[in-house]
């Protein structure tokens, strides 16, 4: 898992945020001190985050990257990732490493538990005939990473909408245009203009936008 965090992170180097959406700000070490140890992916292997002169480091052999706080929470990770601590009432703390969009680690502290995460919004029903508007292949629009060969593919499955990266992920409904990639925080919203369609991919400060192809 280390290996595979590495070339994430190597990938998401040659991403540019769509724009600077957020600021950097001020975190006690206090609150940092909380988020310092060894956690752990799901599959056992482990990454150190250690606090140095006021600023945490996210660090593997070979590798020390800075954690830039957005809030006490909620810390940006190069020029896509964002790292989450989520800490439940009982005190028990959960990372979540995303890129907003297609890739969403969880992990845990080495010692303490996993935090009772809150629950997905529920899925709502939506007419197939709004879901067959979205079906397609999708390209990044220029402009917001070096690569030109990425692309998101959206199906359809019965009533189901279906993106297909690899293996098949299933997108929730939350309403008409927004969708949940099952099993995940990851969001994806459709946009249908008289240019066609657009989808937003991730929230906030981690969103990149793709246009569907033409179906002519």
């Amino acid at each position: 898992m280390i290996a595979v965090a590495v070339a994430v992170l190597a990938l998401a180097v040659e991403l540019a945020p769509v724009e600077a959406r957020h600021q950097a700000v001020s975190v006690p070490a206090s609150v940092l001190e909380k988020y310092v140890g060894e956690w752990v992916y799901p599959d056992g292997e482990t990454v150190m985050i250690r606090l140095r002169e006021g600023t945490l480091f996210r660090e593997i052999p070979g590798q020390r990257v800075p954690l830039v706080p957005l809030s006490e929470t909620l810390f940006k990770l190069g020029p896509v990732f964002t790292a989450e601590f989520v800490i439940d009432q009982t005190g028990g703390i959960t990372q979540i490493l995303t890129d907003g969009t297609g890739v969403e680690f969880r992990l845990r502290r080495k010692g303490s538990r996993a935090a009772a995460l809150p629950p997905p919004p529920p899925a709502v029903r939506v007419p197939k005939s709004v879901l067959e508007r979205y079906v397609g292949v999708y390209e990044y629009i220029p402009g917001q990473m070096k690569r030109t060969d990425l692309r998101v593919v959206i199906g359809l499955r019965g009533d189901t909408l279906i993106r297909q990266m690899g293996q098949d992920e299933v997108l929730m409904p939350l309403s008409e245009t927004r969708f949940r990639v099952a099993g995940t925080s990851l969001m994806m919203e459709f946009v249908v203009d008289d240019e066609g369609v657009t989808v937003v991919l991730g929230s906030g400060g981690q969103q990149m936008l793709a246009r569907r192809k033409s179906k002519r």
